[in-house]
């Protein structure tokens, strides 16, 4: 029987007892029905202990109501027997439930205590760190198994402290015990442990007391990052060896300043340069090399104050020449000196300085300087030189073709034989081209740019100007302008000759029975833009492409004009800054290209102009 249905049993034999004494103790008889009614409902408590025990109850209830029923009781022996056999059942049935509900307690707490011990077990002896139960004096009383196997001794469980603490550690070490058991912890304090093999081991301790004799140290071991920090120690140097190598390699005078103004590195340059032993700037002030610097300068009271100011105020300088006077172990040179502070995090940790030698450039500079005024003297004589011999051939020229001029209109038809005449017409015609050749010269030599006459020009406007201007010979001729096309940085006069003698040209050599022009912006390139004049006459051969550009070169000697055209159109598109260059096709027509800048800010302008 469970315990559970000896509790019942004895409940419900305890109700029997109560009711049978209760009716028999009544001083009035009870009613029949509720003599049937109490002990049904005993009868049924008892049922849920099992059909036996529920026949059983039935049994008692007929056997107790019986003599109720028949107006006597059932005496006090029938109710003492019934309390007994409820009261000791229902207390035995719950002593024994209690007894297994403290037992499940108790199975409970033990088992807990058990996975404890086993986590802490786990713990203790799976650390990759050493791990040491002490006592209050030090000695190991229990160890791990990476104790074992960092400091040696596997075979032991405990140790002695002199035996695994370093021996100038120990007194410090006691002293951190003594905190120990009187603060309860100890965090992060190194120390050295020794081995079986009397080799030192570099460790963090760690550590917490259990109670007033015992605690448990954890040490980390540091071997590995004392080797690291070992290694890194020795390649510094070897580091800190090829840097200074590779500056000493310079060209460039290097000297590198610290926080407090204190020079800690220079160069072989800077000994070189000034002729100051490179020993004897390291490790002295910034201010007392520049001292040592500025003897050695051709006028050093500007350099020197600029770099003071620097220096104090924590500035950056940029691109200061000074000169070196030559003397014992040092040469002029020209020198141009930077200087920029050094930050780290927004905090100033020293600056540095640059010296690069510029003489050779700057001789340079002097040469071209001097070369440049040389080329403009000489432009000036050429010009002047133009001019003269201009005004020199134009003089006899015209005054050939006046005589010419005079004869033929003092002789008319008739009174010359006919050879003279022809041969005065052809003296005239001659003089006036040369008149012509010597006017296209002089216009070609004086032709030049200057950015400040460049202005921002539309050139639609242009083009139909140029167009209304040869309105005369572009009569019967189709031309074509692109309304879109876009404004340049020029001198319009300039432009309008370009896009003039580009036109004249394309009706002269124009043999189709309808000429057509077109004339357009083709694409950007760069800053440039790539504008073009298309005819659609007789072309030119491929070979004669660049020579056209040529001054007084002529494809055709018969055709009218000096040839100076085309040349004067590249020499003003290269003034602008832009070129000239011819695609065409035999007997299909040709298309001259030439770029000018587009219309930008003044800065942007003036780099086009040669």
């Amino acid at each position: 029987m469970s315990l559970s249905q000896r509790r019942r049993l004895g409940i419900a034999l305890l109700f029997y007892a109560l009711f049978t004494g209760l009716f028999y103790l009544l001083p009035i008889p009870p009613s029949p029905g509720a003599i049937i009614v109490g002990y049904a409902l005993v009868t049924a408590v008892l049922a849920g202990c099992g059909w036996l025990w529920g026949g059983l109850g039935a049994g008692l209830a007929v056997a107790t109501s019986t003599p109720l029923l028949g107006g006597s009781g059932p005496g006090l022996p029938t109710v003492a027997g019934l309390l007994y056999l409820g009261v000791v059942p229902l207390i035995g049935g719950s002593l024994q439930m209690l007894r297994r509900f403290t037992w499940k307690d108790a199975n409970k707490a033990k088992n807990g205590n058990k996975l404890d011990l086993v986590c802490n077990e786990v713990l203790f002896e799976d650390s990759p760190n050493i791990v040491h139960l002490i006592d209050n004096e030090g000695n190991v009383i229990r160890r791990n198994r990476a104790s074992k196997t960092i400091l040696g001794w596997p075979g032991r469980n405990t140790l002695h402290l002199s035996e695994y603490v370093h021996p100038e550690d120990i007194s410090e070490f006691r002293g951190e015990l003594r905190k120990l058991f009187d603060v309860g912890r100890l965090q992060g304090k190194k120390l050295r442990f020794i081995t079986e093999g009397h080799r030192s081991v570099s460790v963090e301790v760690h550590a917490r007391r259990l109670d007033g004799k015992r605690a448990v140290l954890e040490a980390v071991d540091l071997s590995e990052v004392e080797e690291l920090k070992r290694e890194l120690a020795e390649e510094r140097p070897r580091y800190r060896y090829l840097i200074e190598a590779a500056i000493d390699t310079m060209e460039t005078g290097v000297v590198l300043i610290d926080n407090s103004g204190k020079v800690i590195w220079a160069n072989r340059a800077i000994e070189r340069f000034f002729g100051v032993p490179r020993d004897n700037c390291i490790g002295s002030l910034a201010t007392k090399l520049l001292e040592k610097i500025r003897f050695r300068l051709e006028d050093p009271e500007e350099f020197v104050r600029t770099v003071r100011q620097a220096y104090q105020e924590d500035l950056p300088v940029e691109n200061i020449t000074c000169k070196i006077r030559p003397g014992l172990r040092r040469e002029e040179k020209v020198l141009q000196y930077s200087s920029y502070p050094v930050k780290k995090e927004e905090k100033r940790v020293g600056r540095i300085d640059y010296y690069v030698d510029v003489t050779q450039l700057k001789r340079l500079q002097a040469e071209l300087l001097k070369k440049t005024q040389d080329l403009e003297e000489m432009n000036r004589n050429l010009r002047e030189y133009d001019w003269a011999v201009a005004h020199d051939l134009k003089a006899p020229a015209r005054t050939i073709v006046a005589f010419a001029d005079q004869i033929l209109k003092n002789n008319p038809d008739g009174a010359l034989p006919p050879r003279i005449r022809q041969d005065l017409e052809l003296i005239r015609e001659v003089g006036e081209n040369m008149i012509a050749l010597i006017r296209d010269l002089l216009h070609f030599s004086t032709i030049k740019v200057e950015p400040s006459s460049f202005e921002r020009l539309n050139l639609r406007k242009l083009v139909e100007g140029v167009c209304r201007d040869l309105s005369a010979i572009l009569e019967g001729v189709e031309v074509v302008v692109d309304p879109n096309l876009p404004e340049v940085m020029g001198i319009e006069t300039r432009i309008k000759e370009v896009y003039r003698n580009l036109i004249q040209n394309a009706v002269k050599f124009n043999d189709k029975p309808a000429p057509r022009i077109e004339i357009g912006c083709e694409r950007k390139q760069g800053n440039l833009y790539v504008l073009y004049v298309r005819d659609n006459g007789m072309g030119i051969r491929e070979e004669f492409q660049d020579t056209i550009f040529r001054i007084f070169n002529k494809l055709n000697p018969e055709s009218e004009g000096t040839g100076a055209g085309l040349a004067i159109c590249r020499r003003i598109v290269e003034e602008h800054g832009g070129r000239i260059w011819v695609k065409s096709k035999e007997g299909e027509g040709s298309t001259f290209y030439f770029t000018l800048p587009k219309a930008h800010t003044r800065k942007v302008e003036e780099q086009y102009v040669h």
